[in-house]
């Protein structure tokens, strides 16, 4: 794909999924995202197996069916510390457990609850904002 006409095609394409998206979103939902209190957020999917002969690609997932890699990128796309505390806080605690494997965090097996949330919203939300405020200096 090259071209003005490739890249319109592209856009026109997502702006319908977008359009499908929401909606599909309740009134409450569609409203948060309005008002700003919720996101969008592009999280890749496992695409449907062709044949038999390939084997699915293994997904991660916690203990109670929480696809992780989408927990992953979720937490990727929120711009500020409580949105992840707020995403992470309901979450049983071995899903969390879970997600701290899938993240490479270690030591975490005896951090209560709240410990282990901020933990996680440090690895992932915490380093990228206090990145960007190293690269704004």
């Amino acid at each position: 794909m090259s071209g003005p006409e490739s890249t319109g095609d592209v856009a026109v394409g997502v702006l319908a999924r977008v359009g499908e998206l929401l909606a599909g979103l309740s009134a409450a939902d569609a409203a948060a995202l309005a008002q700003g209190r919720a996101r969008l957020v592009v999280a890749p999917v496992t695409p449907p197996r062709n044949g038999a002969d390939r084997p699915a690609a293994p997904t991660s997932s916690a203990p109670s069916g929480v696809d992780l890699a989408a927990a992953s990128a979720t937490l990727d796309a929120f711009a500020h510390r409580r949105d992840g505390t707020e995403y992470l806080t309901p979450w049983a605690v071995r899903d969390l457990r879970a997600l701290a494997a899938r993240l490479g965090l270690r030591g975490v097996t005896g951090l209560r609850k709240a410990e282990l949330v901020e933990r996680l919203v440090d690895r992932t939300i915490g380093f990228r904002v206090a990145s960007a405020a190293v690269r704004a200096r």
